[in-house]
């Protein structure tokens, strides 16, 4: 019982108004730290998105290093023999060895298709729009 204060009242007294100002600050501060850490950019917010971007460089970084072990066993391949540089001249540049034949295969062009037409006669245009073809405007006026 070494806590206990040894007198009654000993906390309310006039010694207890600056422990009170006291506690009020520590409150206060505890309150704006865990405000930064929670809510604030540079706390745990910005740490899962520093670790989100260092997640997609990684990434990015494996790819580039695929490719950049790629490109230098196609060099390797251009240094070292003729093959590679044959097949290359072949895709890119359409090259042709000696003793070969090339063929080229030309699709057809499209055939347009023929509608069937009805045996109606014809009509000419004088027939339709020739004198007599429209029907006389009935003069009288209704009333």
């Amino acid at each position: 019982m070494g806590w206990l204060p040894k007198r009654p009242g000993a906390c309310f007294g006039p010694s207890a108004i600056p422990m009170k100002i006291l506690a009020a600050a520590l409150a206060v501060a505890l309150i704006l730290l865990q405000f930064r850490l929670w809510i604030a950019n540079d706390g745990v917010r910005g740490v899962e998105r520093l670790e989100r971007a260092v997640a997609a460089q990684q990434k990015q970084n494996a790819r580039l290093t695929e490719r950049n072990s790629r490109l230098a066993a196609q060099v390797q391949d251009l240094k070292s023999g003729t093959a590679a540089i044959e097949e290359l001249a072949r895709s890119d540049l359409g090259m042709i060895g000696p003793n070969e034949t090339f063929y080229q295969v030309v699709q057809p062009a499209p055939t347009p298709i023929s509608v069937p037409t009805a045996s109606a006669p014809a009509v000419s245009a004088s027939a339709i729009s020739g004198p007599g073809s429209l029907p006389a405007k009935d003069k009288r006026r209704s009333k």
